[in-house]
């Protein structure tokens, strides 16, 4: 594994970042998620330019927000940031994707609090997404107004189709909700009289609380929370309407 000096060398590189961006990343993937005055300790970031180097990552999709006073950094997956440039950098790309990923493996696993927030719409979103592309047992959505994006819909059915069980269940009368079950043929639709909660739930252990239509998102990865929500979801869905593409 490179030393820390060479792994921001690389994320400069790759990345197209500065020292601090690079050192920021860095340690948020090992340590976070952190407040901006853990980032700028750890990472050796004077304490007037962590929260521009903190922005600056967040408007790449590098980071997330989590919460308000105080607001938490966390990292995204390596693999999914990097991985683009890769063709451009290969031998350095797959050297950092390396390097990182196990630590942020780690990181998950060994998380004392198992619950993040997301606030606004994109962190929300991109936090969804990561959920689906991770997802290899089960995808199964409750959903109040369907905000997903095309990606989102072609993802789903990409995983439709590789047996995950994908599972929709939408309210009750609201056009897009067909206009979803065209585009995901693959999953299986129902709708209900009402949605009061959206979430998703994914592998066990995985959910995700979508509030005010994806501006505030709360992701657990705790089994006996996502138990809970696991039994309302087949509650619901037993006494749901079938929809299928062309009703």
């Amino acid at each position: 594994m490179p030393d820390s000096y060479d792994l921001d060398n690389s994320l400069q590189t790759i990345m197209e970042w500065g020292q601090y961006e690079a050192a920021a990343y860095r340690v948020l993937v090992r340590f976070g998620p952190l407040e901006a005055s853990d980032v700028a300790v750890r990472a050796e970031i004077p304490q007037g330019r962590v929260y521009d180097t903190l922005n600056k990552l967040h408007s790449e999709d590098a980071v997330v927000k989590q919460g308000v006073q105080p607001t938490n950094w966390d990292a995204q997956n390596p693999r999914k940031l990097i991985e683009p440039n890769k063709r451009k950098f290969e031998g350095m790309a797959v050297e950092a994707i390396e390097a990182l990923e196990p630590a942020y493996d780690l990181n998950l696993e060994s998380q004392s609090h198992p619950a993040w927030v997301t606030t606004g719409i994109a962190d929300t979103s991109t936090k969804a997404r990561e959920l689906f592309e991770e997802a290899e047992d089960r995808i199964w959505i409750l959903e109040r107004t369907f905000w997903l994006s095309g990606q989102d819909r072609e993802l789903l059915q990409a995983k439709a189709e590789d047996d995950v069980d994908v599972r929709i269940i939408g309210w009750g009368g609201r056009p897009e909700l067909q206009g979803v079950a065209k585009e995901v043929p693959a999953a299986d639709f129902r709708e209900t009289d009402e949605v009061e909660t959206s979430f998703y739930v994914s592998d066990e252990g995985t959910v995700l609380i979508n509030l005010n239509q994806g501006d505030m998102g709360m992701l657990f990865y705790d089994t006996g929370t996502a138990k809970i929500f696991t039994k309302h979801f087949e509650e619901v869905y037993k006494n749901a309407s079938e929809v299928t593409p062309n009703a």
